[in-house]
């Protein structure tokens, strides 16, 4: 089971506690983020690296992508021990993981779900992801829990029709997935659609957030994360929409990347449990983040691009000022510039510990704040 207790409500968001995950027990405090994985890894670190250089406040929650994965999933079948040892995650102890069906740094674009199959992503193209198929996958693949599927694909002009058909979709990849005489392994994370309609997140909800073995939800909201426009108070509506008829006791997730400001606004809105993709997205592009120094009193943080060779080849100053982490301890502006400029993989390593320190921080922040702050 997902055991989750909410223990502070509050103006400013919920302060809650995640006692397992599936088989596994766990202590971790929310608002908190899953812990990002590309094809079994926290991207561009060994296992040797994260574990004695990323020092993360808590025991990770790590959420397993599917899109660079899937070509191996008959193999995954076939070694028959799951997908945490196949992918060299074994000298962890008793490690929990999430598997979803999406990459939340990856593509979905529209037009190629159907009524038999999700499309998801992978970097050699589509594959059609059906019931079966993912059914298969979960339970070869052995997590201790996994996100249902949502047919995402709902752009801001779609109509009427085509949202129903959405809600319908996502509605009958569930009862499928779940049919009596067909066994599947995990905790039920139920993903809840409905587009920019408040009428179709409502009814998506109602159709399936109610179903009995509910361990938690996740929002699908894919045009809302970094680098896309987006407006607070049709989030909170959609938000209010989707959770109004469904337990408030219920852990509530999301996933995609999610900047600080963002964040902070959907902690707001009740969401527990986020990812780690900004940190590593920001990373990939060549920047690295630093959160305002009363944060989460305003919500500023500053994006430094260190591909930027006039400013910070003679700086020999930290990467941050004040920052423990392994990154910005042990090297300085000037070095990550010049590996950066000659492409070195140790670039993409240090900016990958700094971000994610610092978004893991960001979030013992925001409990602080919320444990200081009046209950309701």
């Amino acid at each position: 089971m997902v055991k989750f207790s909410i223990e502070k409500k509050t103006i400013l968001g919920r302060l809650g506690k995640i006692d397992s995950w599936g088989p596994v027990d766990v202590s971790h405090a929310t608002p908190s983020c899953m812990t990002y994985l590309r094809a079994g890894h926290i991207p561009h670190l060994t296992w040797d690296v994260a574990e004695n250089q990323l020092k993360l406040s808590q025991t990770p929650i790590y959420q397993m992508t599917l899109p660079s994965l899937i070509s191996n999933a008959k193999t995954i079948e076939k070694f028959g021990k799951g997908v945490a040892k196949f992918v060299g995650m074994g000298a962890l102890v008793s490690p929990a993981i999430h598997l979803s069906p999406f990459d939340p740094l990856g593509k979905l674009p529209n037009g190629y779900n159907d009524s038999k199959s999700i499309a998801i992503w992978t970097a050699n193209g589509k594959v059609s992801l059906d019931v079966k198929t993912y059914r298969n996958t979960v339970n070869s693949f052995g997590c201790g829990s996994f996100e249902t599927l949502v047919d995402y694909d709902l752009p801001r002009d779609a109509g009427h029709k085509k949202l129903l058909k959405a809600v319908d979709r996502t509605t009958t990849f569930n009862e499928q997935i779940f049919k009596q005489d067909e066994k599947i392994a995990g905790e039920r994370i139920v993903a809840l659609g409905g587009g920019f309609s408040k009428y179709h997140r409502r009814k998506c909800a109602v159709d399936i957030g109610l179903a009995e073995n509910t361990a938690a939800y996740t929002v699908e909201f894919h045009e809302f994360v970094e680098g896309m426009e987006t407006d607070e108070k049709e989030m909170k509506e959609l938000l209010e929409e989707t959770f109004s008829p469904l337990p408030p006791t219920k852990l509530r997730c999301i996933s995609g990347p999610f900047n600080p400001k963002t964040v902070l606004f959907l902690v707001q809105q009740g969401i527990d449990l986020f990812d780690s993709s900004f940190a590593i997205k920001l990373a990939e592009e060549g920047h690295a983040f630093c959160l305002a120094d009363d944060y989460p009193t305003s919500s500023k943080y500053e994006v430094v691009d260190f591909k930027d060779q006039e400013k910070f080849a003679d700086d020999f100053t930290p990467v941050f000022d004040g920052c423990g982490c392994y990154t910005c301890t042990k090297y300085t502006k000037g070095y990550l510039q010049h590996l950066l400029n000659t492409k070195e993989l140790l670039a993409s390593i240090l900016l990958v510990i700094h971000n994610m320190s610092e978004y893991d921080r960001m979030f013992k922040l925001i409990r602080k704040s919320l444990e200081n702050s009046e209950g309701l």
